[in-house]
Order: C-alpha cells, then structure tokens, then sequence
C-alpha cells in the first residue's frame, strides 16, 4: 500500500518526468549525427552518469568515498568474468563456435551486470558494517585505502582477473547504436531507482542524517543502519557502471581502480551540484566532453601549436592532452 502511494506522488512528479524526458533525448541524438566519435562519447557520458549518481546518492546520506573505483572496478572484473564463464558455457551447449547475439546473448550479459553489481554491492555491505559508524571524511579515507587494497589484490589473482594485462570481455551485444541503447536504459533505471528511493520515508532518513545526524538520533532514526543501506545502494550502482564501463572498451586491468577513476564522480557531481538528480548528469556531460575532446590528434596538436612556445618542456614530451590507457577511446570506435 506504501509503495503504491510512493509510485503514485513520484510518477507525476517534475524530477521523474525531467529524467525520462532527458533519456529520450539522449537515446536519439546520435541518430542525428550519425558520428561514431560523438556517439562513442554520449555512450561514455551515460556510463558515467550512473557513476556519478552512485557517489551523489551515497553523499545524500552524509556520506563521501574517495575510493569508489574499488566498487567501480569489482563490478567491471565481476561482469567481464561472470559473462565470460556463462557465454562459454552457453557456446559449449549449443555446440556452435561463438556465441550467438541475439535475445539469449542480451540476456547474459544483463545477468552479468547485475551480478557484477551484487558483488560489488556485497564487498560494500562488508566495508559498511566495519566502517559505517565513521565520520564522513573518515569513512572516505577508508575506501580510498580499500581501493588501494583492491588493485593489490587484482594483481596478487592475476591467474582469475589478468589485470595485469587486462581482460577481454565477450562480445554479447554488437558495439554501436545498440549497445548505447543498453547503456542509456540502464541509466534511466537507475537513476529513477535512485530518485524514486530519496523521495521515500527511506530518503526522508538519509536527508535528516545529512541535514543533522545526531538530531537524527534524538528523533529515533537508526542513523548507521540507513547510512549502511545506502553504502550498500550507492556500491550496487557503481559496479553496474563498472560492467558497462568493461563491456564498452571491450577490456577491463588494475588501472580502473586508480585514484583518478575515484575522483570522478565527485568532481562531476560537484559541477551539476550535490544532491540534485542534474548534477550528476550536467557534470559528466561537462567532465567526460573536455576529456575525450582532448583525446583527438587535431585538438592536441591544435593546442601544442598554440601553446607550445610558452611551455616548450611540455609541448615536446609527447602528447600531454592524452588521457592514460583505461580511459582512451577503443579503437573501434573511431
């Protein structure tokens, strides 16, 4: 009865109607354009926007991560592995050489991320009942160790995550327009997932712990069992960004638990503007725009001819504009 009087305030409401309205748009622009650049960066963007809104949610709570790419990263190994193990499974019953794409391969690899998500949020549920009784920047230093751990760890396992040369995901959806129409579903779902649950009794709770955690606890809110719930959410979304993340660029190793990747969503959700549903979205169009613009030859040479004579020892060390290897375009895309 509760969830049905939620649904019924939340259905009609501006936020919810301003995110289905937004993920419209977004899943038709590329046809507009019909450039694989473009629409390799719009898929970047989407996978980023669930990144972002995961550290957002998880800040609505009074909360902040400065390791989220552990999270991010245990979903994208989880998925690649996890796809990989069923579609080999699934080739040797059919007897056929590859896997088919099609409904069946869709199929897996949206188990796949799902699964990917669970673990992640697993791992998180195991960090939250150690942690979650930290003060907010306590608990951030906290995960940026854990992520520290984690990319230890990958490499100590070698044998099962090849994170040292990176994983090879299965192909299961055809790389293009169909996959970002994937994405950008899977975005829309978790962002009103997200936003249906902060317009909750269950958001009121996070809301009144940020607004004021021990006046919380005066009025009656078991204030670390909301905060370990939505450190648990908050991971279950971020390694769904992690699988898709894997799954776009076709291969996933250690340098996706870098503290650069932890960073992110906190510098976008920072630009849109904490604990808004935009925020995360204004700040990864803004963010992960500049970043692959300056990944093109012409633009960094562009700059180099530029500038280049007012930072001569910069300009002739390579090409400084270009992001590491994680976060380069995949060559099949350009």
């Amino acid at each position: 009865m509760k969830l049905k009087q939620s649904l019924s305030t939340f259905l009609p409401s501006k936020g919810f109607l301003f995110i289905i309205a937004f993920f419209v748009i977004l899943a038709f622009v590329p046809l507009l354009f019909q450039d694989n650049f473009f629409l390799t960066v719009m898929t970047l963007i989407t996978i980023f926007v669930i990144y972002a809104a995961s550290w957002n949610f998880l800040a609505n709570s009074w909360q902040g991560s400065l390791g989220h790419a552990a999270f991010l990263g245990i979903g994208g190994f989880a998925s690649a592995i996890i796809g990989s193990s069923i579609s080999k499974a699934t080739v040797s019953f059919l007897g056929t050489t590859q896997m088919p794409v099609g409904g069946l391969s869709v199929a897996i690899l949206v188990l796949a991320l799902l699964l990917g998500g669970l673990l992640s949020a697993g791992v998180g549920l195991l960090i939250g009942l150690a942690c979650v009784r930290l003060k907010a920047w306590y608990l951030a230093m906290v995960t940026f160790g854990f992520s520290v751990i984690a990319a230890t760890l990958s490499s100590q396992f070698d044998s099962i995550t090849q994170g040292i040369n990176g994983y090879a995901t299965t192909t299961l959806v055809p790389k293009g327009y169909s996959f970002y129409i994937l994405v950008v579903l899977f975005a829309l779902t978790s962002i009103s997932v997200m936003y249906f649950i902060m317009n909750t009794r269950m958001g009121l709770a996070f809301k009144a712990i940020h607004g004021n955690e021990s006046e919380a606890k005066m009025i009656g809110i078991n204030t670390a069992k909301y905060k370990l719930i939505a450190f648990v959410i908050s991971t279950f979304f971020a390694g769904i960004s992690g699988g898709l993340y894997a799954y776009f660029i076709r291969l996933i190793d250690n340098s996706i638990f870098s503290p650069a990747n932890s960073f992110l969503p906190l510098i976008m959700s920072v630009i849109g503007g904490l604990g808004t549903v935009a925020g995360p979205i204004i700040g990864s169009i803004f963010l992960v725009s500049i970043q692959q613009t300056f990944t093109l030859p012409s633009v960094v040479d562009s700059l180099n001819g530029a500038l280049g004579s007012y930072f001569p020892s910069v300009s002739k060390s390579g090409s400084p504009m270009r992001l590491r290897r994680s976060c380069r375009l995949p060559e099949f895309w350009i």
